[in-house]
């Protein structure tokens, strides 16, 4: 194993102990912290996503986004572009597709879980909850926002997320469509 894919390898790993503690907190009604640990073990995938796409070619990084929301985006993109795979299914990509596939396969990924989730990213909805889940601060509680408002729920579509993107972390078909959808949301 080369020392880049040993890298790599450890940083999933490290995803998927921070997992793990977050399953811990979670089965025992601790679903803030679980929250607030399910977004960095997405940042710590995003961060081998990113490091995959800078590894062929320079990759264009969004300006005026933290470190944290650029891993946060590799994520979503990766959702997203497992989604459009997933629904282009075996057509041929490599020719001009048919208006109503481009149709089908837009409004598929736009309804999508992992369409919801990449508007929240891309607002910093996920970053600010992230933190509402760690952190006392006036204007969350002046707004009626607490860490105690999270439930089990919130935790499971982050565990989701996460088992879904480290699967698509290894199909490289998912990977490039990603960073194509990474690049033009980061020109927009």
């Amino acid at each position: 194993m080369s020392a880049e894919n040993e890298r790599r390898t450890n940083i999933i790993a490290n995803a998927s102990r921070l997992l793990s503690d977050a399953k811990y907190l979670s089965d025992n009604k601790r679903f803030g912290s679980a929250f607030a640990l399910s977004v960095l073990a997405l940042e710590e995938i995003g961060k081998v996503v990113l490091d995959i796409w800078s590894a062929s070619a320079p990759l264009a990084s969004p300006k005026g986004l933290s470190a944290h929301l650029r891993k946060q985006m590799a994520i979503a993109a990766l959702l997203l572009a497992d989604r459009a795979v997933s629904e282009v299914g075996d057509a041929d990509i490599e020719n001009a597709l048919p208006d109503e596939l481009v149709e089908r396969v837009a409004k598929a990924m736009y309804e999508s879980d992992a369409g919801k989730f990449s508007m929240h990213v891309k607002i910093g909805a996920l970053d600010k909850t992230k933190q509402l889940a760690l952190y006392r601060d006036d204007w969350f509680e002046a707004a009626g926002l607490y860490s105690s408002s999270f439930g089990e729920a919130d935790v499971t579509g982050m565990f989701d997320r996460a088992k879904s993107a480290i699967e698509a972390v290894g199909v490289p078909k998912i990977v490039r469509a990603a960073r194509a959808i990474y690049e033009r949301s980061s020109t927009i």
